[in-house]
C-alpha cells in the first residue's frame, strides 16, 4: 500500500501536479484528513481494549480519556517549545505518522506485558488501597498510549510551521488543517463504528489504521526529503514571506486568549459529556448511539473551523471575534438546558414515525432519527466551538516566526482544559447538579471566558471590547433560558420514547457519576428500574419468573452450594432468593456502580432489604474484571447482565468471558447466564447460544416466556430427585416458586427445554458458525438493529429440537417422578407457542 502511494505521488510530482504551494497544501490536507481518521479509530479501539483489560467502570473510562487527551496536550505543548527550531518539518511529520502506526500496533503487546503485574496489584490493593490500584491503571494506560497520542498532538504545529508563509495565511491554513483533521476524525468515527469494527473486529481494524498511518508517513517523508527547484520548495520550512504585518498583541491579551481557550476547552468537553448523558436516555446506550453523538460533535467543530479559517485572516481584531463566539456559546449552552425537556418527545415521535414509513426497518429509522436530533441540538454550539480555533491562533501569534509554537500552545491549553472539563462534568456536575443545571453552569463558564477576554482587550495594544448591547442581549438570553429550564418539571425518560408517562410515581432518581438510575411505579403498581433510560428490570410476573428461576436453578442442581458469585444486582430479586438457602454461606455480589446500590434503599419492599443480609459481600467493580483478576472460587456463578445491545455489556456474552468464569468455578461448579429472547434476531440468538455451548459442552437450556437461561456444569448435568424434593419442602423455596406459578419439582423440570445433546442438534441445523468474541463484538454491533425482534421468531426452531433424556439426567428418581417430569415437559412444550399470544402479566 505504501509503495503504491509513493509511486503515485512520484508520478504526480513529475507531472508538476504538486509543484505549487497550493497543491502541496492540498496534498497535506488530504494526508492530515486520513491522520484524523486513524486517530478516532484508535481511540475507539483503545477504549475497548483497555475496558477489557482493566474493567469498564467509570474510573477506567476516565483514565483512558484523560491519558488520550493528555498525550495530545503533551505533544502540542512539546511542539510549542521545539517546532520552530526544527528543520524539515514535513519529513519529521512523516516520521511521526509512521511512529504512530508502530506504537498503535504495540498497544496490545504492552497490555499483555502488564497482565501478571495488574492481577497482583488487583488482589493486593483493590480494597485495601484503591489509590494504588487506580494509580497502577493510570500507569498501564499511560505506558500504552502516551507515545502515539503525544506524537498525534505534535502533528498540527509541524504542518502550520511549514505551510504558513505570511500573516494573511495564518488563520486560514491553521484553521484548514485543524478542520480537515477534525473532518477525518468525523469520518473515522462513522467508518470505524459502522463498518470496520463490525466487519473486521478490533485487531484487524487497528492493523488497517496502522497501515494507513504508514502510507501517510511514507508520502510525507518522500515529499519532505525530495528536493526540487520548482517554486523554491524544499524539505525545509517555508520561510516567512513579506506580506501584511501580524497584528500587535500585548502579553495581557495573549494570556487572556490562552486562558479563554483553556476555559473554552473545559466547557466544551463538559458540554459533550453532559449532552451524551442527556441524549443516551432517549437514544439507548448502543455503540452506534455514541458514534452518532460523537460524529455530530466533530462535524460541527469541522464546519465551524473550516468556515472561520476563510475569514480569520481578514479580521483586524481576532480576539474580539473570539470573545463574541464565547458569548454565543454561553447562550447556546443555556438554550440546550431547555432542549433537555423537548428532546425525548421529539426523538420518540421521529423514530417511530420513520419506523412506520420504512416498514418496520427500526435499525435504519433509529440511526436516521438519532442523526437528526443530535444534529439539531449539537451542531449550533459545536460550529461556534470549531470557529474559535482559527481566531485564537490568529490572535495569539504576534510573531510569524513563532507560528508553529503558538499553534501548539493554543491546542495544548484547549486540550488540557478539555481533560479538566470531562472530569468535572462526570464527577461533579452531573452527580451533584443534574443535566439541566450542569448546562447552565457550562453556559456560565463560556460567558466568563468571553467576558474575561473582552475585559483584557480594553487595556490591550489596540483597546477594544465587545459592544455593550451585544453583551446585554447575550446575558439577557441566558437569563431567560435559565429561568425556563429551572421552571420546567422533571421527567422520566425511557429509551426510544417508550415510557407511557413522563411523570410516573418516582421512587428514586439519581444522575450519578456513571449512570442515571430511576426507579418508578406505574399505574398498575409495577416497579420499574431504568438505567440510562433502558428498562433493566421490573416486578411484573413475566420478569419475576426468570429472576426467581435464575436463583433457584443452580442451587437445586448443586448438592451443597456454599460459595456463590452473583454478577449484577438489578432489582435484587435473584439475590434475595439466593440468600434463602441454608447451605449458602457467602454471596459475593459484584455490581458495576454504587448508584445501583443506593437505589436499593427504595426497594426494600420487594427484596426484604437483602443488602443488609450478612451473607452478602459487595464488591463495586466491573464483573468481568473481577472474574478475570480475582483468585476467589465459587460453587455457583449467576450472571445477570442486561441486553447485549447496550455498549460494553456484550463483554459479558463473549467466549473469552465464559472461559474466565469457568476458571473461577470449584469442582462441580455451575454457571447460570440470562439470555434475552426479545429485541434480537434468531441468527444473533444462535451466535450467543453457540458461544456459550462451545465454552461449556455440558450446557442445558431452560426457558420462561421471552427469556432463556443458559446453565452449565463442569461435569455432565444431573438432577437428584431426593434433593429436589427436600428443597421444595423448604417453605421459603416453596413460597418463591409459588410466586411464579411453579408448584412441584415436576413443573420445575418442565422448564428444561434442551440438554447438551439436543443443543448440539439445534446448533447443527444451521451452516452459520458465528460466535461472539472480545475482538468481533458480534452481539454488540448487530443487536441494536434488531430491537423489534420477537420471541416467536426464535421459538419454532427451539421447539423442533427440544428434548432431554430423563434416564440420563435424573438420579434417585422413581418411575412416577420421571413420568411426571416428562409429562410436565410435554405440557410446557405445547404451552410455549400459546402463551406468546396471551397478554403480558
Amino acid at each position: 500500500m505504501q509503495m503504491v502511494l509513493v509511486t503515485a505521488v512520484s508520478e504526480a510530482f513529475r507531472r508538476a501536479r504538486w509543484r505549487t504551494s497550493t497543491g502541496l497544501v492540498s496534498l497535506f490536507c488530504l494526508l492530515f484528513f486520513f491522520s484524523g481518521t486513524t486517530s478516532l479509530i484508535y481511540q475507539v479501539a483503545w477504549v475497548r481494549s483497555l475496558s477489557l483489560f482493566f474493567g469498564s467502570d467509570v474510573y477506567s473510562a476516565t483514565i483512558t480519556l484523560a491519558v488520550f487527551m493528555g498525550g495530545l496536550a503533551l505533544g502540542s505543548w512539546l511542539a510549542s517549545h521545539f517546532v520552530d527550531t526544527w528543520t524539515r518539518p514535513i519529513a519529521i511529520y512523516g516520521l511521526f505518522e509512521i511512529a504512530i502506526g508502530l506504537a498503535a500496533l504495540a498497544v496490545a503487546s504492552m497490555l499483555d506485558w502488564f497482565h501478571d503485574s495488574y492481577r497482583l496489584i488487583y488482589n493486593q490493593h483493590f480494597e485495601s488501597a484503591p489509590w494504588v490500584y487506580n494509580g497502577f491503571r493510570m500507569v498501564v494506560a499511560t505506558s500504552s498510549l502516551i507515545v502515539p497520542t503525544t506524537l498525534m498532538g505534535a502533528t498540527l504545529p509541524l504542518l502550520v510551521r511549514y505551510f504558513v508563509r505570511q500573516a494573511d495565511q495564518l488563520g486560514q491554513r491553521a484553521g484548514t488543517f485543524y478542520a480537515m483533521n477534525t473532518l477525518g476524525a468525523f469520518c473515522g468515527t462513522l467508518v470505524g463504528g459502522f463498518v470496520l469494527l463490525p466487519m473486521f473486529g478490533v485487531s484487524r481494524t487497528v492493523a488497517l489504521a496502522a497501515s494507513l498511518n504508514f502510507a501517510i508517513g511514507v508520502v510525507a517523508l518522500f515529499m519532505g526529503v525530495k528536493r526540487t527547484s520548482a517554486s523554491g520548495l524544499s524539505g525545509n520550512a517555508i520561510a516567512a514571506s513579506p506580506g501584511p504585518a501580524v497584528h500587535k498583541i500585548s502579553k495581557l491579551e495573549r494570556r487572556a486568549v490562552l486562558a479563554a481557550m483553556a476555559l473554552s476547552g473545559l466547557a466544551a468537553l463538559a458540554l459533550e459529556v453532559v449532552w451524551m448523558r442527556v441524549l443516551v436516555q432517549s437514544f439507548s446506550a448502543t455503540v452506534y448511539a455514541f458514534a452518532i453523538m460523537l460524529a455530530c460533535f466533530l462535524f460541527g467543530i469541522y464546519y465551524g473551523s473550516f468556515k472561520a479559517s476563510r475569514c480569520a485572516d481578514r479580521s483586524p481584531l481576532p480576539a474580539k471575534t473570539l470573545s463574541g463566539l464565547l458569548i454565543g456559546l454561553a447562550v447556546a449552552s443555556t438554550f440546550l438546558a431547555v432542549c433537555t425537556y423537548l428532546v425525548p418527545h421529539l426523538f420518540g415521535m421521529l423514530v417511530w414515525s420513520l419506523t412506520a414509513i420504512l416498514k418496520d426497518a427500526f435499525g435504519t429509522a433509529s440511526v436516521v432519527a438519532q442523526f437528526i436530533v443530535a444534529s439539531l441540538v449539537i451542531l449550533g454550539p459545536t460550529i461556534m466551538l470549531g470557529a474559535t480555533f482559527p481566531f485564537a491562533v490568529k490572535a495569539v501569534t504576534s510573531d510569524l516566526e513563532r507560528r508553529g509554537s503558538d499553534t501548539g500552545r493554543v491546542y495544548a491549553v484547549s486540550t488540557t482544559g478539555g481533560i479538566i472539563g470531562s472530569l468535572l462534568a462526570g464527577f461533579v456536575f452531573l452527580p451533584f447538579l443534574g443535566a439541566r443545571l450542569s448546562l447552565l453552569i457550562i453556559g456560565g463558564l463560556f460567558a466568563f471566558a468571553g467576558l474575561l477576554l473582552s475585559h483584557a482587550l480594553r487595556s490591550g495594544a489596540m483597546p477594544t471590547t465587545l459592544r455593550l448591547p451585544f453583551v446585554i442581549a447575550g446575558l439577557g438570553a441566558m437569563a431567560v433560558f435559565s429561568a425556563i429550564s429551572v421552571a420546567l418539571p422533571s421527567q422520566t425518560v425511557a429509551n426510544y420514547g417508550l415510557q407511557r408517562s413522563t411523570q410516573p410515581q418516582v421512587l428514586h432518581h439519581r444522575e450519578g457519576v456513571a449512570h442515571t438510575v430511576s426507579v418508578v411505579r406505574n399505574d398498575s403498581g409495577t416497579i420499574i428500574m431504568m438505567v440510562n433510560g433502558n428498562v433493566e428490570a421490573d416486578t411484573s410476573l413475566i420478569q419475576r419468573r426468570h429472576f426467581v428461576l435464575k436463583a433457584h436453578l443452580p442451587l437445586l442442581l448443586h448438592p451443597n452450594p456454599e460459595q456463590i458469585g452473583v454478577v449484577g444486582l438489578g432489582l435484587g430479586i435473584t439475590l434475595r432468593s439466593t440468600t434463602r438457602y441454608p447451605t449458602v454461606r457467602r454471596v459475593r455480589l459484584i455490581e458495576l456502580t454504587s448508584d445501583m446500590v443506593e437505589a436499593h434503599q427504595h426497594l426494600k419492599e420487594i427484596t426484604d432489604d437483602v443488602m443488609r443480609n450478612p451473607k452478602i459481600h459487595l464488591r463495586i467493580d466491573d464483573g468481568r474484571n473481577f472474574m478475570a483478576m480475582s483468585d476467589e472460587q465459587f460453587d455457583l456463578i449467576t450472571a445477570d447482565p442486561i441486553h447485549p445491545r447496550i455498549t460494553g455489556v456484550g463483554f459479558l456474552y463473549t467466549r473469552e468471558y465464559y472461559e474466565v468464569i469457568k476458571a473461577r468455578l470449584r469442582p462441580g461448579g455451575i454457571v447460570t447466564q440470562w439470555m434475552p429472547m426479545y429485541s434480537i434476531s434468531p441468527r444473533s440468538f444462535d451466535a450467543a447460544f453457540r458461544t456459550f455451548a462451545q465454552a461449556f459442552p455440558n450446557a442445558s437450556f431452560w426457558y420462561v416466556r421471552g427469556h432463556g437461561l443458559f446453565v452449565a456444569t463442569i461435569e455432565p448435568m444431573s438432577v437428584d430427585c431426593r434433593n429436589l424434593a427436600a428443597e421444595f419442602a423448604n417453605p421459603l423455596v416453596r413460597e418463591d416458586f409459588s410466586s411464579i406459578q411453579i408448584n412441584s419439582p415436576a413443573q420445575f423440570l418442565g422448564h428444561l427445554l434442551m440438554d447438551s445433546d439436543h443443543i448440539r442438534s439445534y446448533l447443527a441445523r444451521s451452516a452459520n458458525d458465528e460466535v461472539n468474541t472480545d475482538d468481533n463484538a458480534y452481539l454488540e454491533y448487530r443487536t441494536p438493529f434488531e430491537f423489534l425482534g420477537r420471541t416467536d421468531a426464535i421459538i419454532p426452531d427451539l421447539i423442533r429440537h427440544a428434548g432431554w433424556s430423563p434416564e440420563r439426567i435424573m438420579r434417585n428418581c422413581s418411575a412416577e417422578q420421571a413420568a411426571a417430569a416428562s409429562d410436565e415437559f410435554q405440557k410446557r412444550l405445547g404451552r410455549i407457542p400459546v402463551e406468546l399470544t396471551e397478554p403480558l402479566q
